[in-house]
């Protein structure tokens, strides 16, 4: 069977498209970036940002059999929005598959998405869920829970904060969360390709054990060996502020919208997974069962926040650096150090003023997150350059029991460690 795939370099489309390669199916994928080659598949570059016209799509589903649409995003970007991957671009294709003759379509949506939805990340997918169902084409949707799997990004988050010596918890850890294994949806797709007993439905994926947000996290902190579990409330409101402050700072899944995904958390009937698809998702006891954690699941899981902290201190650094430099230390000292290194007059006022903005630059690229791996190098080498001519200007400077020139050592130590874990 020729089956197009898009999302494909997802975390749920990767685990689809393996099962679908060990079944011998022709595949077409697609991502935003070149992937020519890999895995021997045939690989198409389209943008979901851009693809809003069936006409886009015209070549993609020519001589498909079947679609599937697993792109999904948690938080938005730029031109990388709700409404154009999770709506425009899906009802395009949707579009696109039924000129072409596609025999059926998978739509992998969300849990929540239904007539209660309020988060913007939920309507979008219902827009599109909506439009598949009246488009006159048998198709498939899938809703799937909270997906625990290795590669996951939430179960790396949740795996992080279970790891914490104390572990936050958003309200009070009442919420209802039905977690589902990756290999189970994965299933479920499969049993969505041929099953004519699936066809027109909306199918809510739900692992088989209801658990609530903080025996959740208990279980995940007993998996992961640690000693000792110890929750602490955090209010809605002050969650919600953490959340805006982390969305802004680090590359998680937490954000508002999160924390209100949370606090409207309900339970949803799992029966039709049985009766569609033929089968029942294991619970999230069995998950943890049958795969125990790795010593380097566990090492990952206390690493998690590393890379953010480590990013946050580096940008406070030059941040202070600057600002100390421009507003607090004393001008005709900094300027005196310079003419030891030859900037004098202009030259050393030039020197002065473009070294503190570049220190003010290189913070705020860190707290922004911009171009991480560039923005390590170069303080690698501001670093390195300044050290030198401190040593030169300045050796007594190695002596110093505050340490200004061998603190540089685990300064660049740090960089290097920040730039392995964020880049």
């Amino acid at each position: 069977m020729r089956i197009l795939v898009t999302g494909a370099t997802g975390f749920v489309g990767r685990h689809i498209v393996q099962a679908l390669g060990s079944q011998h199916h022709d595949l077409v994928l697609t991502s935003r970036t070149p992937q020519a080659g890999m895995d021997g598949h045939d690989w198409r570059c389209i943008d979901f940002a851009t693809a809003h016209s069936p006409d886009d799509w015209r070549d993609l589903v020519e001589n498909v059999d079947l679609v599937i649409n697993a792109v999904g995003i948690f938080k938005p970007t730029g031109a990388q929005s709700f409404e154009a991957l999770h709506d425009r671009a899906p009802r395009a294709l949707f579009e696109a598959c039924k000129r072409a003759g596609v025999k059926r379509i998978i739509q992998i949506s969300a849990l929540g998405t239904d007539e209660s939805a309020t988060s913007a990340y939920h309507l979008s997918k219902q827009r599109a869920d909506d439009a598949l169902a009246r488009l006159g084409v048998e198709w498939v949707v899938l809703r799937p829970s909270l997906i625990i799997g290795s590669d996951g990004e939430s179960w790396r988050f949740f795996n992080a904060l279970a790891s914490l010596p104390v572990t936050p918890v958003i309200g009070e850890g009442t919420q209802p969360l039905q977690p589902i294994s990756i290999d189970d949806v994965t299933k479920a797709v499969l049993a969505s390709i041929h099953r004519p007993e699936a066809a027109g439905y909306r199918i809510n994926l739900v692992g088989g054990e209801s658990v609530t947000l903080k025996t959740y996290l208990q279980a995940l902190s007993k998996w992961l060996h640690r000693s000792k579990f110890s929750p602490v409330p955090i209010p809605y409101g002050l969650a919600g502020v953490l959340a805006g402050a982390g969305h802004l700072l680090a590359d998680m899944p937490f954000n508002r919208q999160a924390v209100s995904m949370l606090k409207e958390a309900r339970a949803f009937d799992g029966n039709d997974c049985q009766s569609k698809l033929g089968f029942t998702p294991m619970g999230l006891a069995q998950f943890l069962t049958k795969k125990p954690a790795s010593k380097e699941t566990r090492s990952a899981a206390s690493l998690y926040f590393l890379g953010p902290v480590l990013r946050i201190a580096l940008a406070f650094m030059w941040l202070m650096a600057g600002v100390v430099s421009l507003f607090f230390y004393p001008l005709e000292q900094s300027l005196a150090l310079l003419a030891k290194l030859g900037f004098a007059g202009s030259m050393g006022t030039l020197a002065f003023y473009g070294a503190a903005l570049s220190d003010i630059l290189i913070g705020l690229s860190l707290l922004m997150r911009f171009r991480i791996r560039q923005i390590a190098i170069l303080q690698l080498g501001l670093i390195v350059v300044y050290t030198a001519a401190l040593s030169w200007v300045a050796p007594f400077m190695w002596a110093d029991p505050f340490g200004p020139l061998v603190k540089n050592i685990p300064i660049l130590v740090s960089i290097l460690i920040m730039q392995k874990l964020e880049g």
